[in-house]
């Protein structure tokens, strides 16, 4: 009896502080989610597909005789998706749906070339440059209850192809200059992507 008299006090406190964590849970729990909701800003979806290339080609000859088949300056830029952006939102609370797509295409080609001769210059200096770009992907978004009327639903798709060529050539020669510094680009773009989007 001693015993258990001396370990009352202390079986009470933890049962007192047990049945207080046990009270106190739920509201801890609804405060958890009510800061939840504040800070739940919508759904927010960025996606992107790039293809970037870029060539800078200088090449200058200087002789006291003659230049033949130099200085020439050969690109070629390949690019070819066939990837796709897909992308679903449901219940955008707060700020709603925002969807952000994007395919992009980029070439760039800088060619300079300068042949200086005494003599004559073939066949030299030539600047020549093939881009291609080909696109076989979709953007696809599907958005539905776009933050209960507020800022509602937010979709934003692109399909981008550029290409870029700057050629310059420059024959100096004290005879002949024979097929020389000529500039030949050949651009091509396909783009057979669709750009798709479904809002409720």
């Amino acid at each position: 009896m001693i015993t258990l008299n001396n370990k009352k006090p202390l079986i009470l406190a933890v049962v007192a502080v047990v049945a207080f964590a046990l009270f106190m849970s739920p509201t801890f729990a609804v405060s958890d989610v009510m800061a939840k909701e504040k800070k739940n800003k919508g759904n927010d979806s960025d996606q992107e597909i790039d293809q970037g290339q870029s060539s800078r080609q200088n090449a200058q000859c200087v002789s006291g005789e003659d230049v033949i088949a130099s200085c020439n300056q050969l690109n070629l830029q390949d690019q070819d998706n066939e990837g796709d952006n897909a992308a679903g939102q449901q219940n955008g609370k707060g700020k709603g749906n925002d969807s952000d797509q994007e395919i992009d295409q980029d070439q760039d080609s800088k060619q300079n070339a300068q042949c200086v001769a005494g003599g004559s210059i073939a066949a030299s200096c030539n600047n020549l440059s093939f881009q291609d770009q080909d696109n076989e992907g979709n953007n696809a978004a599907a958005q539905d209850n776009g933050g209960d009327g507020k800022k509602g639903n937010d979709g934003d798709q692109g399909i981008e192809q550029d290409q870029d060529n700057d050629q310059n050539a420059q024959c100096v020669s004290g005879e002949d200059a024979i097929v020389s510094c000529n500039n030949l680009s050949f651009q091509d773009q396909v783009n057979s992507g669709e750009n798709a989007l479904g809002q409720d």
